[in-house]
């Protein structure tokens, strides 16, 4: 369910996670062994960790989009790996960050709190912990988009549709977040501590130990702490993140892990929307990057609280299970303030640039609540057919979401004569002592899903598959069901030791809210995604490429008519059409190019245009390219240097009093030093928009500016 919006404003809006981590301080990386499920185990002081090592920028094998363990140009889709060696590199702090350096992904904010992620033109809303797939939407934003990566060792992206296994979404991608796991037999760890730019404080630590002798049961435990300010007046940030796990094998081919994480983010002065762009004349306000639209009293504070569990076990035959559960608990309690100032009819402003009237104030007091509980379990392993050898995979899954958002929302409590003069006293307004219910509901998911990968020849391999999907939403008058099933066929056809050319047919569906004229609910929205490319590895797959050219569509998109419904009065029908229709082409070079020379250079280009041959979410860039690169040289082993830079084209926002509000084509870019000062201690640099240029991050007819140039120094000690 959306925030309700102010009246005038109706319209606004690798492989499971057993990546191994290389310590700093370990002379040597442990030796691969075989297990019994064929997959790569890794011993290390006597325990054994199953799945891919994550070296440099890149990993060898990945689950990432099939539960099958492939090599990245083995999967029949666009996939981009963010390891945990470049979030160190490029200190990356949330997962804002880290998507703002993905290939092929594109945001924009709604305000200080609220940052919305696009790929191929569509909403990203399919989130994967650990693999367990669940949705994150920022309505009411319940703090999805600040999630800390202090707990995870390293993220996956899967553009395009991904119904296979994320159930209900969009089009666009899927993101997978993979926590960190206690790895070693011995006590080690690191503490760091970040000083930056606008008081900025990180300290963070992280810690393995065992906890028998033999190491076989290990815990591990982060915790972090960010206090900062920011380059807007009146608005600081405070983080506080704690994570435990412990890591058991019961036996050499069973694994247990059980784990809490907890995240707190306090936003003192956070915006509700952003500052008026335009005055009544149609000239930019032209505000200073440190203007706050907001009075000292907001604020947007909120609270995850999530525990899991997962347990693995490999049979003899090279079959292996697993089944992973979560229980997660998210709040949000806010106080916020809208200077609401133009007519949504024609978008015209009502800000006299001379007064400074025509500002009208409103205000919203809002507590939220979700609560997620999920199950997912799969079985995977090799079959002998026609002599030859192919996979399959079959599992299930239970999501089950519930929210419940109260809120009182206030307008014009007090006059608000001059808004150029500032907002910082307003006063606040007096609140309801009970906030009322806004909204509330339960949405289930109750799926099955199966894939076979087929040997048809040895350079050519086949992977159909298909999820077969309940879903049903319950509460406030929206009662809806449907049940669904989303196809998954890809063909990849290796052409030489280096080269693979893929095509690949995935869906994924979205529900609707909309009617037809007997009353009843559209059926959902439906994603289909058709792509085609070549990939390619080197250096034993530790640096791979892809290019790929695809197009999405959207079909039974509702497009309302002018025939009422009878058993609705004032409600008018939808009709399902032919929808959105993007199409473009991405490319992604990853990994290490030569020993102590990593390097990733993604290029994205898409075009989306509705119904009407219109260009969709025009605030969003079509054409991106991101870089980054960390060499250290093999006569100065002790230093790291690096950088890289985002180029994005320019961008519009229409205003049909106007025209439209324009930002022209951008690039950021950024640089790092690190040095070795000794095994156990290292000193790094990091300096963003090392250019200073000024830019927007949110045009969205209200407008925020991105951040300045800024730089940071982060002090670590490994033991």
């Amino acid at each position: 369910m959306t925030r309700p919006a102010p009246l005038a404003l109706r319209r606004l809006p690798q492989a499971l996670m057993v990546a191994l981590c290389s310590l700093a301080a370990a002379p040597a990386f442990a030796q691969d062994t075989d297990t019994p499920d064929g997959s790569a185990a890794t011993t290390l002081d006597g325990i054994v960790v199953k799945g891919e090592r994550a070296e440099g920028y890149s990993v060898r094998r990945t689950s990432a989009g099939t539960r099958f363990d492939l090599a990245p140009r083995e999967i029949p889709q666009s996939v981009s790996i963010i390891s945990h060696q470049r979030i160190e590199d490029q200190n990356l702090d949330d997962i804002i960050d880290v998507l703002a350096n993905t290939t092929g992904v594109s945001s924009t904010q709604s305000d200080t709190e609220r940052t919305e992620f696009y790929a191929r033109g569509f909403y990203i809303d399919s989130y994967q912990f650990d693999g367990l797939p669940t949705q994150m939407v920022q309505n009411w934003s319940y703090g999805d988009s600040g999630l800390d990566l202090a707990l995870y060792d390293r993220v996956e992206v899967v553009r395009g549709a991904t119904g296979l296994l994320s159930g209900a979404g969009n089009p666009s991608a899927s993101v997978n977040l993979i926590r960190k796991h206690a790895d070693s037999a011995e006590l080690t760890g690191n503490v760091s501590v970040n000083v930056g730019s606008w008081g900025r404080t990180r300290s963070t630590v992280d810690v393995t130990t065992p906890l028998n002798a033999s190491g076989s049961v290990r815990a591990r435990v982060i915790g972090s702490y960010l206090d900062t300010e920011s380059q807007m007046d009146r608005y600081n940030q405070h983080k506080t993140l704690g994570y435990a796990v412990i890591d058991a094998d019961l036996t050499p081919d069973t694994q247990l892990s059980v784990g809490y994480d907890y995240q707190q983010k306090r936003a003192n002065g956070a915006t509700w929307g952003g500052f008026p762009m335009l005055f009544s004349d149609g000239s930019p306000t032209g505000y200073d990057e440190s203007f706050s639209a907001n009075p000292g009293w907001t604020y947007w504070d909120t609270t995850s609280k999530r525990a899991f569990a997962t347990l693995e076990h490999a049979f003899a035959n090279d079959w292996k299970v697993k089944l992973g559960a979560t229980h997660d608990t998210t709040k949000a309690d806010d106080k916020l303030f809208y200077p609401a100032y133009n007519d949504w009819t024609t978008g015209a402003s009502l800000l006299d640039r001379n007064t400074g009237a025509g500002v009208s104030p409103s205000a919203g007091f809002y507590n939220t609540e979700r609560k997620v509980n999920a199950v997912d379990g799969f079985v995977e392993g090799p079959f002998q057919l026609f002599g030859r050898e192919h996979q399959f995979m079959a599992g299930l899954s239970y999501n089950k979401r519930e929210f419940a958002n109260y809120g009182d929302y206030q307008v014009g409590w007090a006059p608000l004569d001059n808004y150029l003069a500032g907002v910082g006293n307003f006063p606040e307004p007096n609140w309801s002592a009970t906030l009322p219910l806004q909204s509330e509901g339960t949405i289930t998911q109750k799926a099955g899903y199966a894939a076979t990968r087929l040997s048809l020849a040895d350079p050519l391999k086949l992977i159909l598959g298909a999820r077969y999907t309940d879903w049903k939403s319950e509460g406030e008058g929206d009662d809806r069901s449907h049940t669904v099933t989303t196809p998954y066929a890809g063909l990849v056809f290796d052409i030489n030791d280096t080269y693979s050319t893929y095509a690949s047919y995935t869906e994924i569906f979205q529900p609707q809210t909309a009617r037809d004229r007997s009353g009843g609910y559209l059926d959902p929205v439906d994603g289909k995604s058709y792509e085609i490319g070549v990939k390619g590895a080197w250096f034993d797959n530790r640096l791979n490429a892809s290019v790929a050219a695809f197009r999405i569509e959207q079909d039974n998109v509702a497009q309302v008519t002018s025939e009422p419904i009878p058993s609705r009065p004032g409600e008018f029908a939808y009709v399902a059409a032919r929808g959105t229709v993007s199409r473009g082409f991405e490319f992604e070079l990853n990994g290490e190019l030569a020993p102590g020379w990593n390097a990733t250079f993604g290029a994205s280009r898409y075009v989306a245009k509705d119904i009407n041959d219109a260009n969709i979410n025009t605030n969003l860039p079509q054409t991106t390219i991101k870089l980054f690169t960390s060499y250290t040289p093999r006569s100065l082993s002790a230093l790291t240097v690096g950088g890289g830079a985002n180029w994005q084209n320019g961008i519009y926002y229409p205003v049909p009093a106007y025209g439209r509000i324009e930002q022209d084509g951008y690039a950021l870019v950024s640089a790092f030093v690190r040095y070795r000062l000794s095994p156990e201690f290292s000193v790094q640099a990091n300096l963003n928009n090392l250019l200073d240029k000024t830019y927007f991050s949110q045009i969205n007819g209200y407008g925020a500016y991105g951040d300045g140039r800024n730089g940071s120094l982060t002090f670590t000690y490994n033991f």
